[in-house]
């Protein structure tokens, strides 16, 4: 595992990434926040789901997830189940708590068992067991966007 993230740290080092604007007007359908304290694992999944489309913004806290899933719409998410200052099943209890049903998808090296045991509470849509690849992340979003989406009428 540490190989794969040192691998793709080393490749997407020097990469510039653009940062969303939490200002936005318009919707897409498609907005995704990822949330992990390692800045190399937001950065390389911004890349992943911004080459499919999706508008990413990134956060490494708790606390920053929080400011932004009050500042601005988000069609999913994607959050890391370890972070400094809590873990993102807090994230994921405050959205619920405001009635909201948006898709989250938990991404962590903890063990999938104990980690999913804590998550069942909070309906979260998918868990992925980190390493992943980019082929395992965008579908877990596709999927969990399309399940939000109606048909049309």
């Amino acid at each position: 595992m540490m190989r794969f993230l040192t691998h793709l740290r080393e490749k997407f080092a020097s990469t510039v990434l653009p940062v969303e604007s939490g200002g936005s007007t318009k919707s897409t359908g498609n907005n995704v926040l990822v949330v992990d304290d390692d800045n190399a694992v937001c950065r390389i999944v911004q890349r992943m789901l911004s080459d499919e489309q999706y508008q990413v913004q990134t956060s490494q806290s708790v606390a920053d997830a929080l400011l932004a899933i009050e500042q601005k719409h988000f069609d999913a998410f994607v959050m890391d189940y370890k972070l400094p200052d809590g873990s993102g099943l807090d994230v994921a209890a405050r959205i619920r708590s405001k009635g909201s049903e948006v898709p989250i998808i938990l991404i962590s090296g903890y063990d999938a068992i104990s980690v999913a045991s804590r998550a069942k509470k909070f309906h979260i849509f998918d868990f992925l067991q980190k390493p992943f690849s980019r082929e395992m992340i965008c579908n877990a979003v596709k999927k969990a966007i399309g399940s939000t989406t109606c048909a049309p009428a």
